[in-house]
């Protein structure tokens, strides 16, 4: 059975995701600010986690291991009486169980599932063990002003069934992992401002991408910037029309739902994508339409390196996740924003000017890589003056 909820069925803010199986939250939101349409007395199961208040001090423990594979966390003695505490929260909510605890050194995930209906909020229940955690903080630490130990609120991931709740419990085993890499590649990981870029700026009013100019445009980017330095970067752009998709009865794309029949002009195109980048050629990919996500994800999957633009800015707190975390700590991804495109909570709509800007911006970057494309519906003049100006460049 299909676990996805329905489309439109979820309420604005949340999604699925793939990776985890999990109904989650577009924007880290406070305690008082949950999922407005679920019921959280009704049993479930949830990927719960909290933060320290100062994440400066890693109270729970510290990093050991001499490679990814041998990472895990040493728990301090205090680090050792908070996973207690949280592992005894039946006793006082004997509705909850406690399936899984991973605590890093300045954060805790914990799995748990309601396993008959609660007489209140699971909010509650956290709250409550958050208290007396903060209570083992002042005892053991000789905390004397008294502060909570944990920041206001929680993050908490609906999941949806038992596979989700496998993959979530393989998730949280995996952060000792993910740290190590984090910090033995920590250029990797880091958002970074105002990156300048040189492109190849075409800004005739025609669909061409003939070189006109040499400038520069700025980005927001996190990964390895040097793929922009590579010789062949090769830009990914599949049409729809490369497909047929599943369609409602009125006619209208299905848009949740996968293509039906790849035609036999998108499978040559992908083809041909992923052997040149086998011979070590970059793609570049706005990953907007079905095709190019699945150019993207067979590249990764195979080690190879993608450059992608985002419709929008990055968290400075951001870390790529799911498939692409391993790409972007073996330096084979680099994700690029135009600078003027801010980070905004939640998930950003892709419009069709955002569509055709990225496609625009895509051609600049990679230069004799580019492909020629059909702007259809959008004046190309239109496209480079918007295209020029997320980049910070002033349209002449």
């Amino acid at each position: 059975m299909d676990p996805r909820p329905e489309k439109g069925s979820l309420p604005p803010g949340w999604h699925y995701d793939e990776d985890t199986g999990a109904i989650m939250r577009d924007v880290i939101h406070r305690m008082g600010r949950r999922c407005f349409a679920w019921d959280y007395c009704c049993r479930a199961a949830y990927l719960v986690t909290m933060t320290l208040a100062d994440r400066s001090q890693p109270l729970f423990g510290q990093l050991i291991g001499q490679n990814a594979e041998t990472a895990a966390i040493e728990l301090t003695e205090f680090g050792h009486a908070i996973d207690a505490h949280m592992r005894r929260i039946g006793d006082f909510t004997p509705e909850i169980e406690v399936l899984g605890i991973q605590l890093m050194p300045e954060h805790l995930h914990t799995i748990l599932r309601v396993k008959q209906r609660l007489k209140k909020p699971l909010g509650i229940a956290l709250r409550g063990f958050k208290g007396g955690a903060s209570q083992i903080y002042w005892r053991l630490c000789a905390c004397a002003n008294r502060v909570p130990l944990f920041s206001e609120g929680y993050v908490d991931n609906i999941l949806g069934d038992d596979e989700a709740v496998a993959k979530a419990l393989c998730y949280i085993a995996d952060n000792p992992r993910r740290l190590w890499e984090k910090r033995a590649h920590p250029e990797l990981f880091k958002v970074l401002r105002d990156i300048k870029v040189k492109l190849t700026v075409c800004t005739a009013s025609a669909n061409s991408v003939a070189p006109v100019v040499q400038t520069t445009g700025h980005f927001s980017a996190i990964g390895n910037l040097s793929l922009l330095q590579e010789a062949n970067i090769f830009q990914v752009q599949c049409s729809r029309s490369f497909f047929a998709y599943n369609r409602a009865t009125d006619g209208t794309i299905l848009k949740n739902a996968p293509p039906a029949i790849a035609t036999k002009e998108y499978e040559e195109k992908r083809n041909g994508f992923l052997e040149a980048a086998e011979h070590g050629a970059v793609l570049l990919s706005p990953c907007i339409s079905h095709g190019e996500r699945e150019i993207a994800r067979l590249a990764f999957s195979k080690g190879m390196k993608v450059i992608t633009l985002a419709n929008k800015g990055f968290n400075p707190l951001y870390k790529p996740g799911g498939k692409l975390f391993t790409p972007c700590a073996n330096g084979n991804l680099l994700m690029l924003a135009p600078a003027t495109w801010p980070y905004i909570p939640g998930e950003k709509k892709m419009t069709r000017e955002d569509a055709c800007v990225l496609n625009r911006i895509g051609q600049w970057l990679a230069g004799a890589g580019a492909v020629d494309i059909r702007y259809c519906g959008i004046e190309p003049q239109k496209i480079n003056e918007l295209a020029l100006m997320a980049i910070q460049i002033s349209p002449s």
